[in-house]
């Protein structure tokens, strides 16, 4: 009886199965039929997307063409509809509305679906158009006119939407562009520290690093100039301390807007040196008292001596008018990085790779205390492995610098670039906190791309 049961279950779960997968995998005509009842039910999107469906599986199934062409036919009148009351109550909003049907007329060409014309609509569309190209022109050339080319920009970029051959909407909308797009010249920090070469390389990797950033979407009107250009005009002898003058002379001779100008100084660094006993558990293979051949963990420990350099700068910069040399914008911090070293000297017997923090069978039992474990581990040492700093302290008694990430500027474990040896030095660990900078100078950037000439002047965050 139970078996029996038990096999009805399977078979009525089965045919579930089996119902839903063939409604999910519904052909041209089925899809059809689908479009066809949610049409009549008034459900006229659906109908359009079910019939759309259809002809993707089958572009010429007759059926799914006749639905989608009766499905887009009513959507079509609801949307003339829609934009002749727009127009009654504001003629942009419907010429926006217009310019989202031409999206739903490029799908219908698409699928070869061609509705009857209708030509008092053609008509009363391109009036719709020609006035809402009219009236965003007339508020464009105002903005110009008062200093907000940026807002002017985008008014005439509208307006050349809606009616691409309006007067001279395509010189006006260039003009109103060249106004908006400031020249920025990126001029190498000074060096305010014991640190040489400092400037320029971080202004070679501050370059490279902004370039990147503001080819992106959120920055539509800011043109870097090239650093070679830059380093052509700029003295080798002032490279270390541009003042906000002779910044501005330099941004008027390259032909820039706006020169970056700035400064590292105050640097400091504290070192200490401690050390921790590590449990580890080495693998050996000997055998039992019946003889029989046996794998063994056993506990012991290592002495790790540890290294910790901080290191603190701090920076500003200000973004300034090449014609008079004010200040638009500006910003100050410290940067800081943080560098952490392991080594061990204690003798270890046999193959690296015989050791681990814990036994398998350990990790096994008790998975909470290997995590532990590997987290106490990981908050001292980062990702290096034991194996690792073993392999490292036989190779090289002495506690030489290595760095694995000497091409990522980010930090590791705790805000701590982990290391085996030695703590970078005082230029290395630099490297590592100045990478901070892009962000906050990125900000600054986008807020200018973002504001009008006039509404940022003077202003500083």
């Amino acid at each position: 009886m139970n078996d029996r049961m038990g096999f009805r279950a399977r078979l009525f779960l089965a045919l579930m199965v089996t119902a839903a997968f063939t409604l999910s995998c519904a052909g041209p005509n089925k899809l059809a039929q689908q479009s066809e009842k949610a049409y009549q039910k008034g459900e006229v999107e659906k109908a359009y997307q079910k019939a759309a469906r259809a002809l993707r599986k089958e572009p010429e199934n007759r059926r799914a063409r006749a639905a989608m062409t009766q499905a887009a036919g009513q959507l079509m009148q609801e949307r003339v509809v829609e934009i002749r009351g727009l127009a009654a109550r504001d003629t942009v909003a419907a010429a926006k509305r217009s310019l989202a049907l031409d999206t739903f007329r490029d799908e219908l060409l698409q699928y070869r679906i061609v509705l009857p014309p209708d030509p008092d609509f053609d008509r009363d569309e391109a009036a719709i158009r020609r006035s809402a190209a009219s009236i965003t022109y007339r508020e464009a050339t105002a903005d110009l006119q008062d200093g907000s080319p940026k807002r002017a920009y985008d008014g005439f970029e509208l307006s050349h939407a809606f009616e691409p051959r309006y007067l001279d909407v395509t010189r006006r909308m260039q003009q109103a562009y060249d106004e908006a797009l400031p020249r920025v010249a990126l001029l190498p920090f000074a060096n305010e520290t014991d640190l040489t070469a400092l400037s320029k390389e971080f202004s070679d990797r501050a370059y490279v690093e902004l370039q990147r950033r503001t080819e992106g979407a959120d920055f539509r009107f800011t043109d870097l100039l090239p650093r070679e250009r830059v380093y052509q005009a700029v003295p080798i002898s002032l490279l270390d301390h541009l003042g906000r003058r002779v910044a501005a002379r330099i941004g008027r001779e390259l032909g820039a807007d706006r020169v970056i100008v700035g400064r590292f100084y105050g640097m400091r660094t504290s070192t200490n040196t401690g050390n921790f006993t590590q449990p580890v558990y080495r693998k050996i293979e000997d055998k039992d008292e019946a003889g029989k051949s046996r794998e063994r963990y056993i506990e012991g420990t290592i002495e790790v001596l540890t290294r910790d350099r901080e290191l603190t700068v701090g920076f500003e910069y200000e973004i300034v008018d090449v014609q008079d040399g004010s200040v638009i914008l500006g910003n100050s911090g410290t940067l800081r990085a943080a560098a952490h070293a392991i080594f061990t000297s204690a003798p270890v017997d046999g193959d690296e790779g015989d050791y681990c923090l814990i036994p398998p069978d350990v990790e096994k039992a008790d998975p909470k205390r290997a995590e532990r474990v590997e987290s106490d581990w990981g908050n001292r040492c980062g990702d290096w492995k034991l194996t690792d700093l073993i392999k490292r302290s036989r190779a090289q008694r002495s506690r030489g610098y290595e760095s694995r990430y000497q091409d990522d500027w980010s930090l590791w474990a705790n805000n701590r670039a982990v290391f085996l040896g030695d703590v970078p030095s005082e230029g290395e660990l630099v490297r590592l906190a100045y990478c901070q900078v892009w962000e906050p100078l990125t900000r600054t950037l986008r807020d200018l791309d973002g504001s009008e000439p006039r509404t940022v002047s003077g202003r500083r965050p």
